[in-house]
């Protein structure tokens, strides 16, 4: 029986290849990327999968993204929070708050929106499995890459 596949920011990147993945084992799958060119690639790649431009920190977008899903599969079996970005690089001091607001709500705000949206459904279907891209920066760190970090960590 196929599975139903969300992938955020699954039309480039880690995130394609994970959606294209499970789409060859035959799997229902929907993406969202916040590029629009990237969601038309993927669209013309692979008809049969949803595709939406949908920005992970915005609640309304995802929220329109989920319920089309929602209507299409019935629900969701794996959630792959995958978004994110590698923010901006520099000393604390040189960081303006949008720059570090930015990087930390893309990596982290995203992921709670498709974490709060996926469990909700998993726990009414009583299965699932949600799966959160981090990275060993987030336990280790890197130097001028506090925002990048701190979001990391939090996952």
């Amino acid at each position: 029986m196929a599975r139903r596949v969300v992938v955020t920011g699954g039309a480039s990147g880690i995130g394609r290849v994970m959606a294209e993945a499970f789409l060859a084992l035959g799997d229902q799958v929907a993406v969202c990327d916040s590029s629009e060119a990237n969601i038309q690639d993927m669209q013309r790649a692979h008809p049969k999968c949803i595709a939406h431009c949908a920005d992970v920190r915005n609640e309304a977008e995802m929220s329109a993204f989920f319920a089309q899903l929602e209507d299409a599969y019935g629900g969701v079996d794996i959630l792959i929070s995958n978004a994110g970005t590698g923010g901006p690089a520099g000393g604390i001091e040189t960081l303006t708050y949008a720059d570090w607001r930015d990087c930390v709500s893309v990596n982290l705000d995203g992921a709670f929106l498709s974490c709060r949206w996926a469990a909700a459904r998993m726990k009414a279907q009583n299965s699932g499995a949600i799966i959160l891209i981090s990275s060993t920066s987030g336990l280790f760190g890197v130097p001028y890459r506090s925002p990048y970090v701190a979001a990391k960590w939090g996952l």
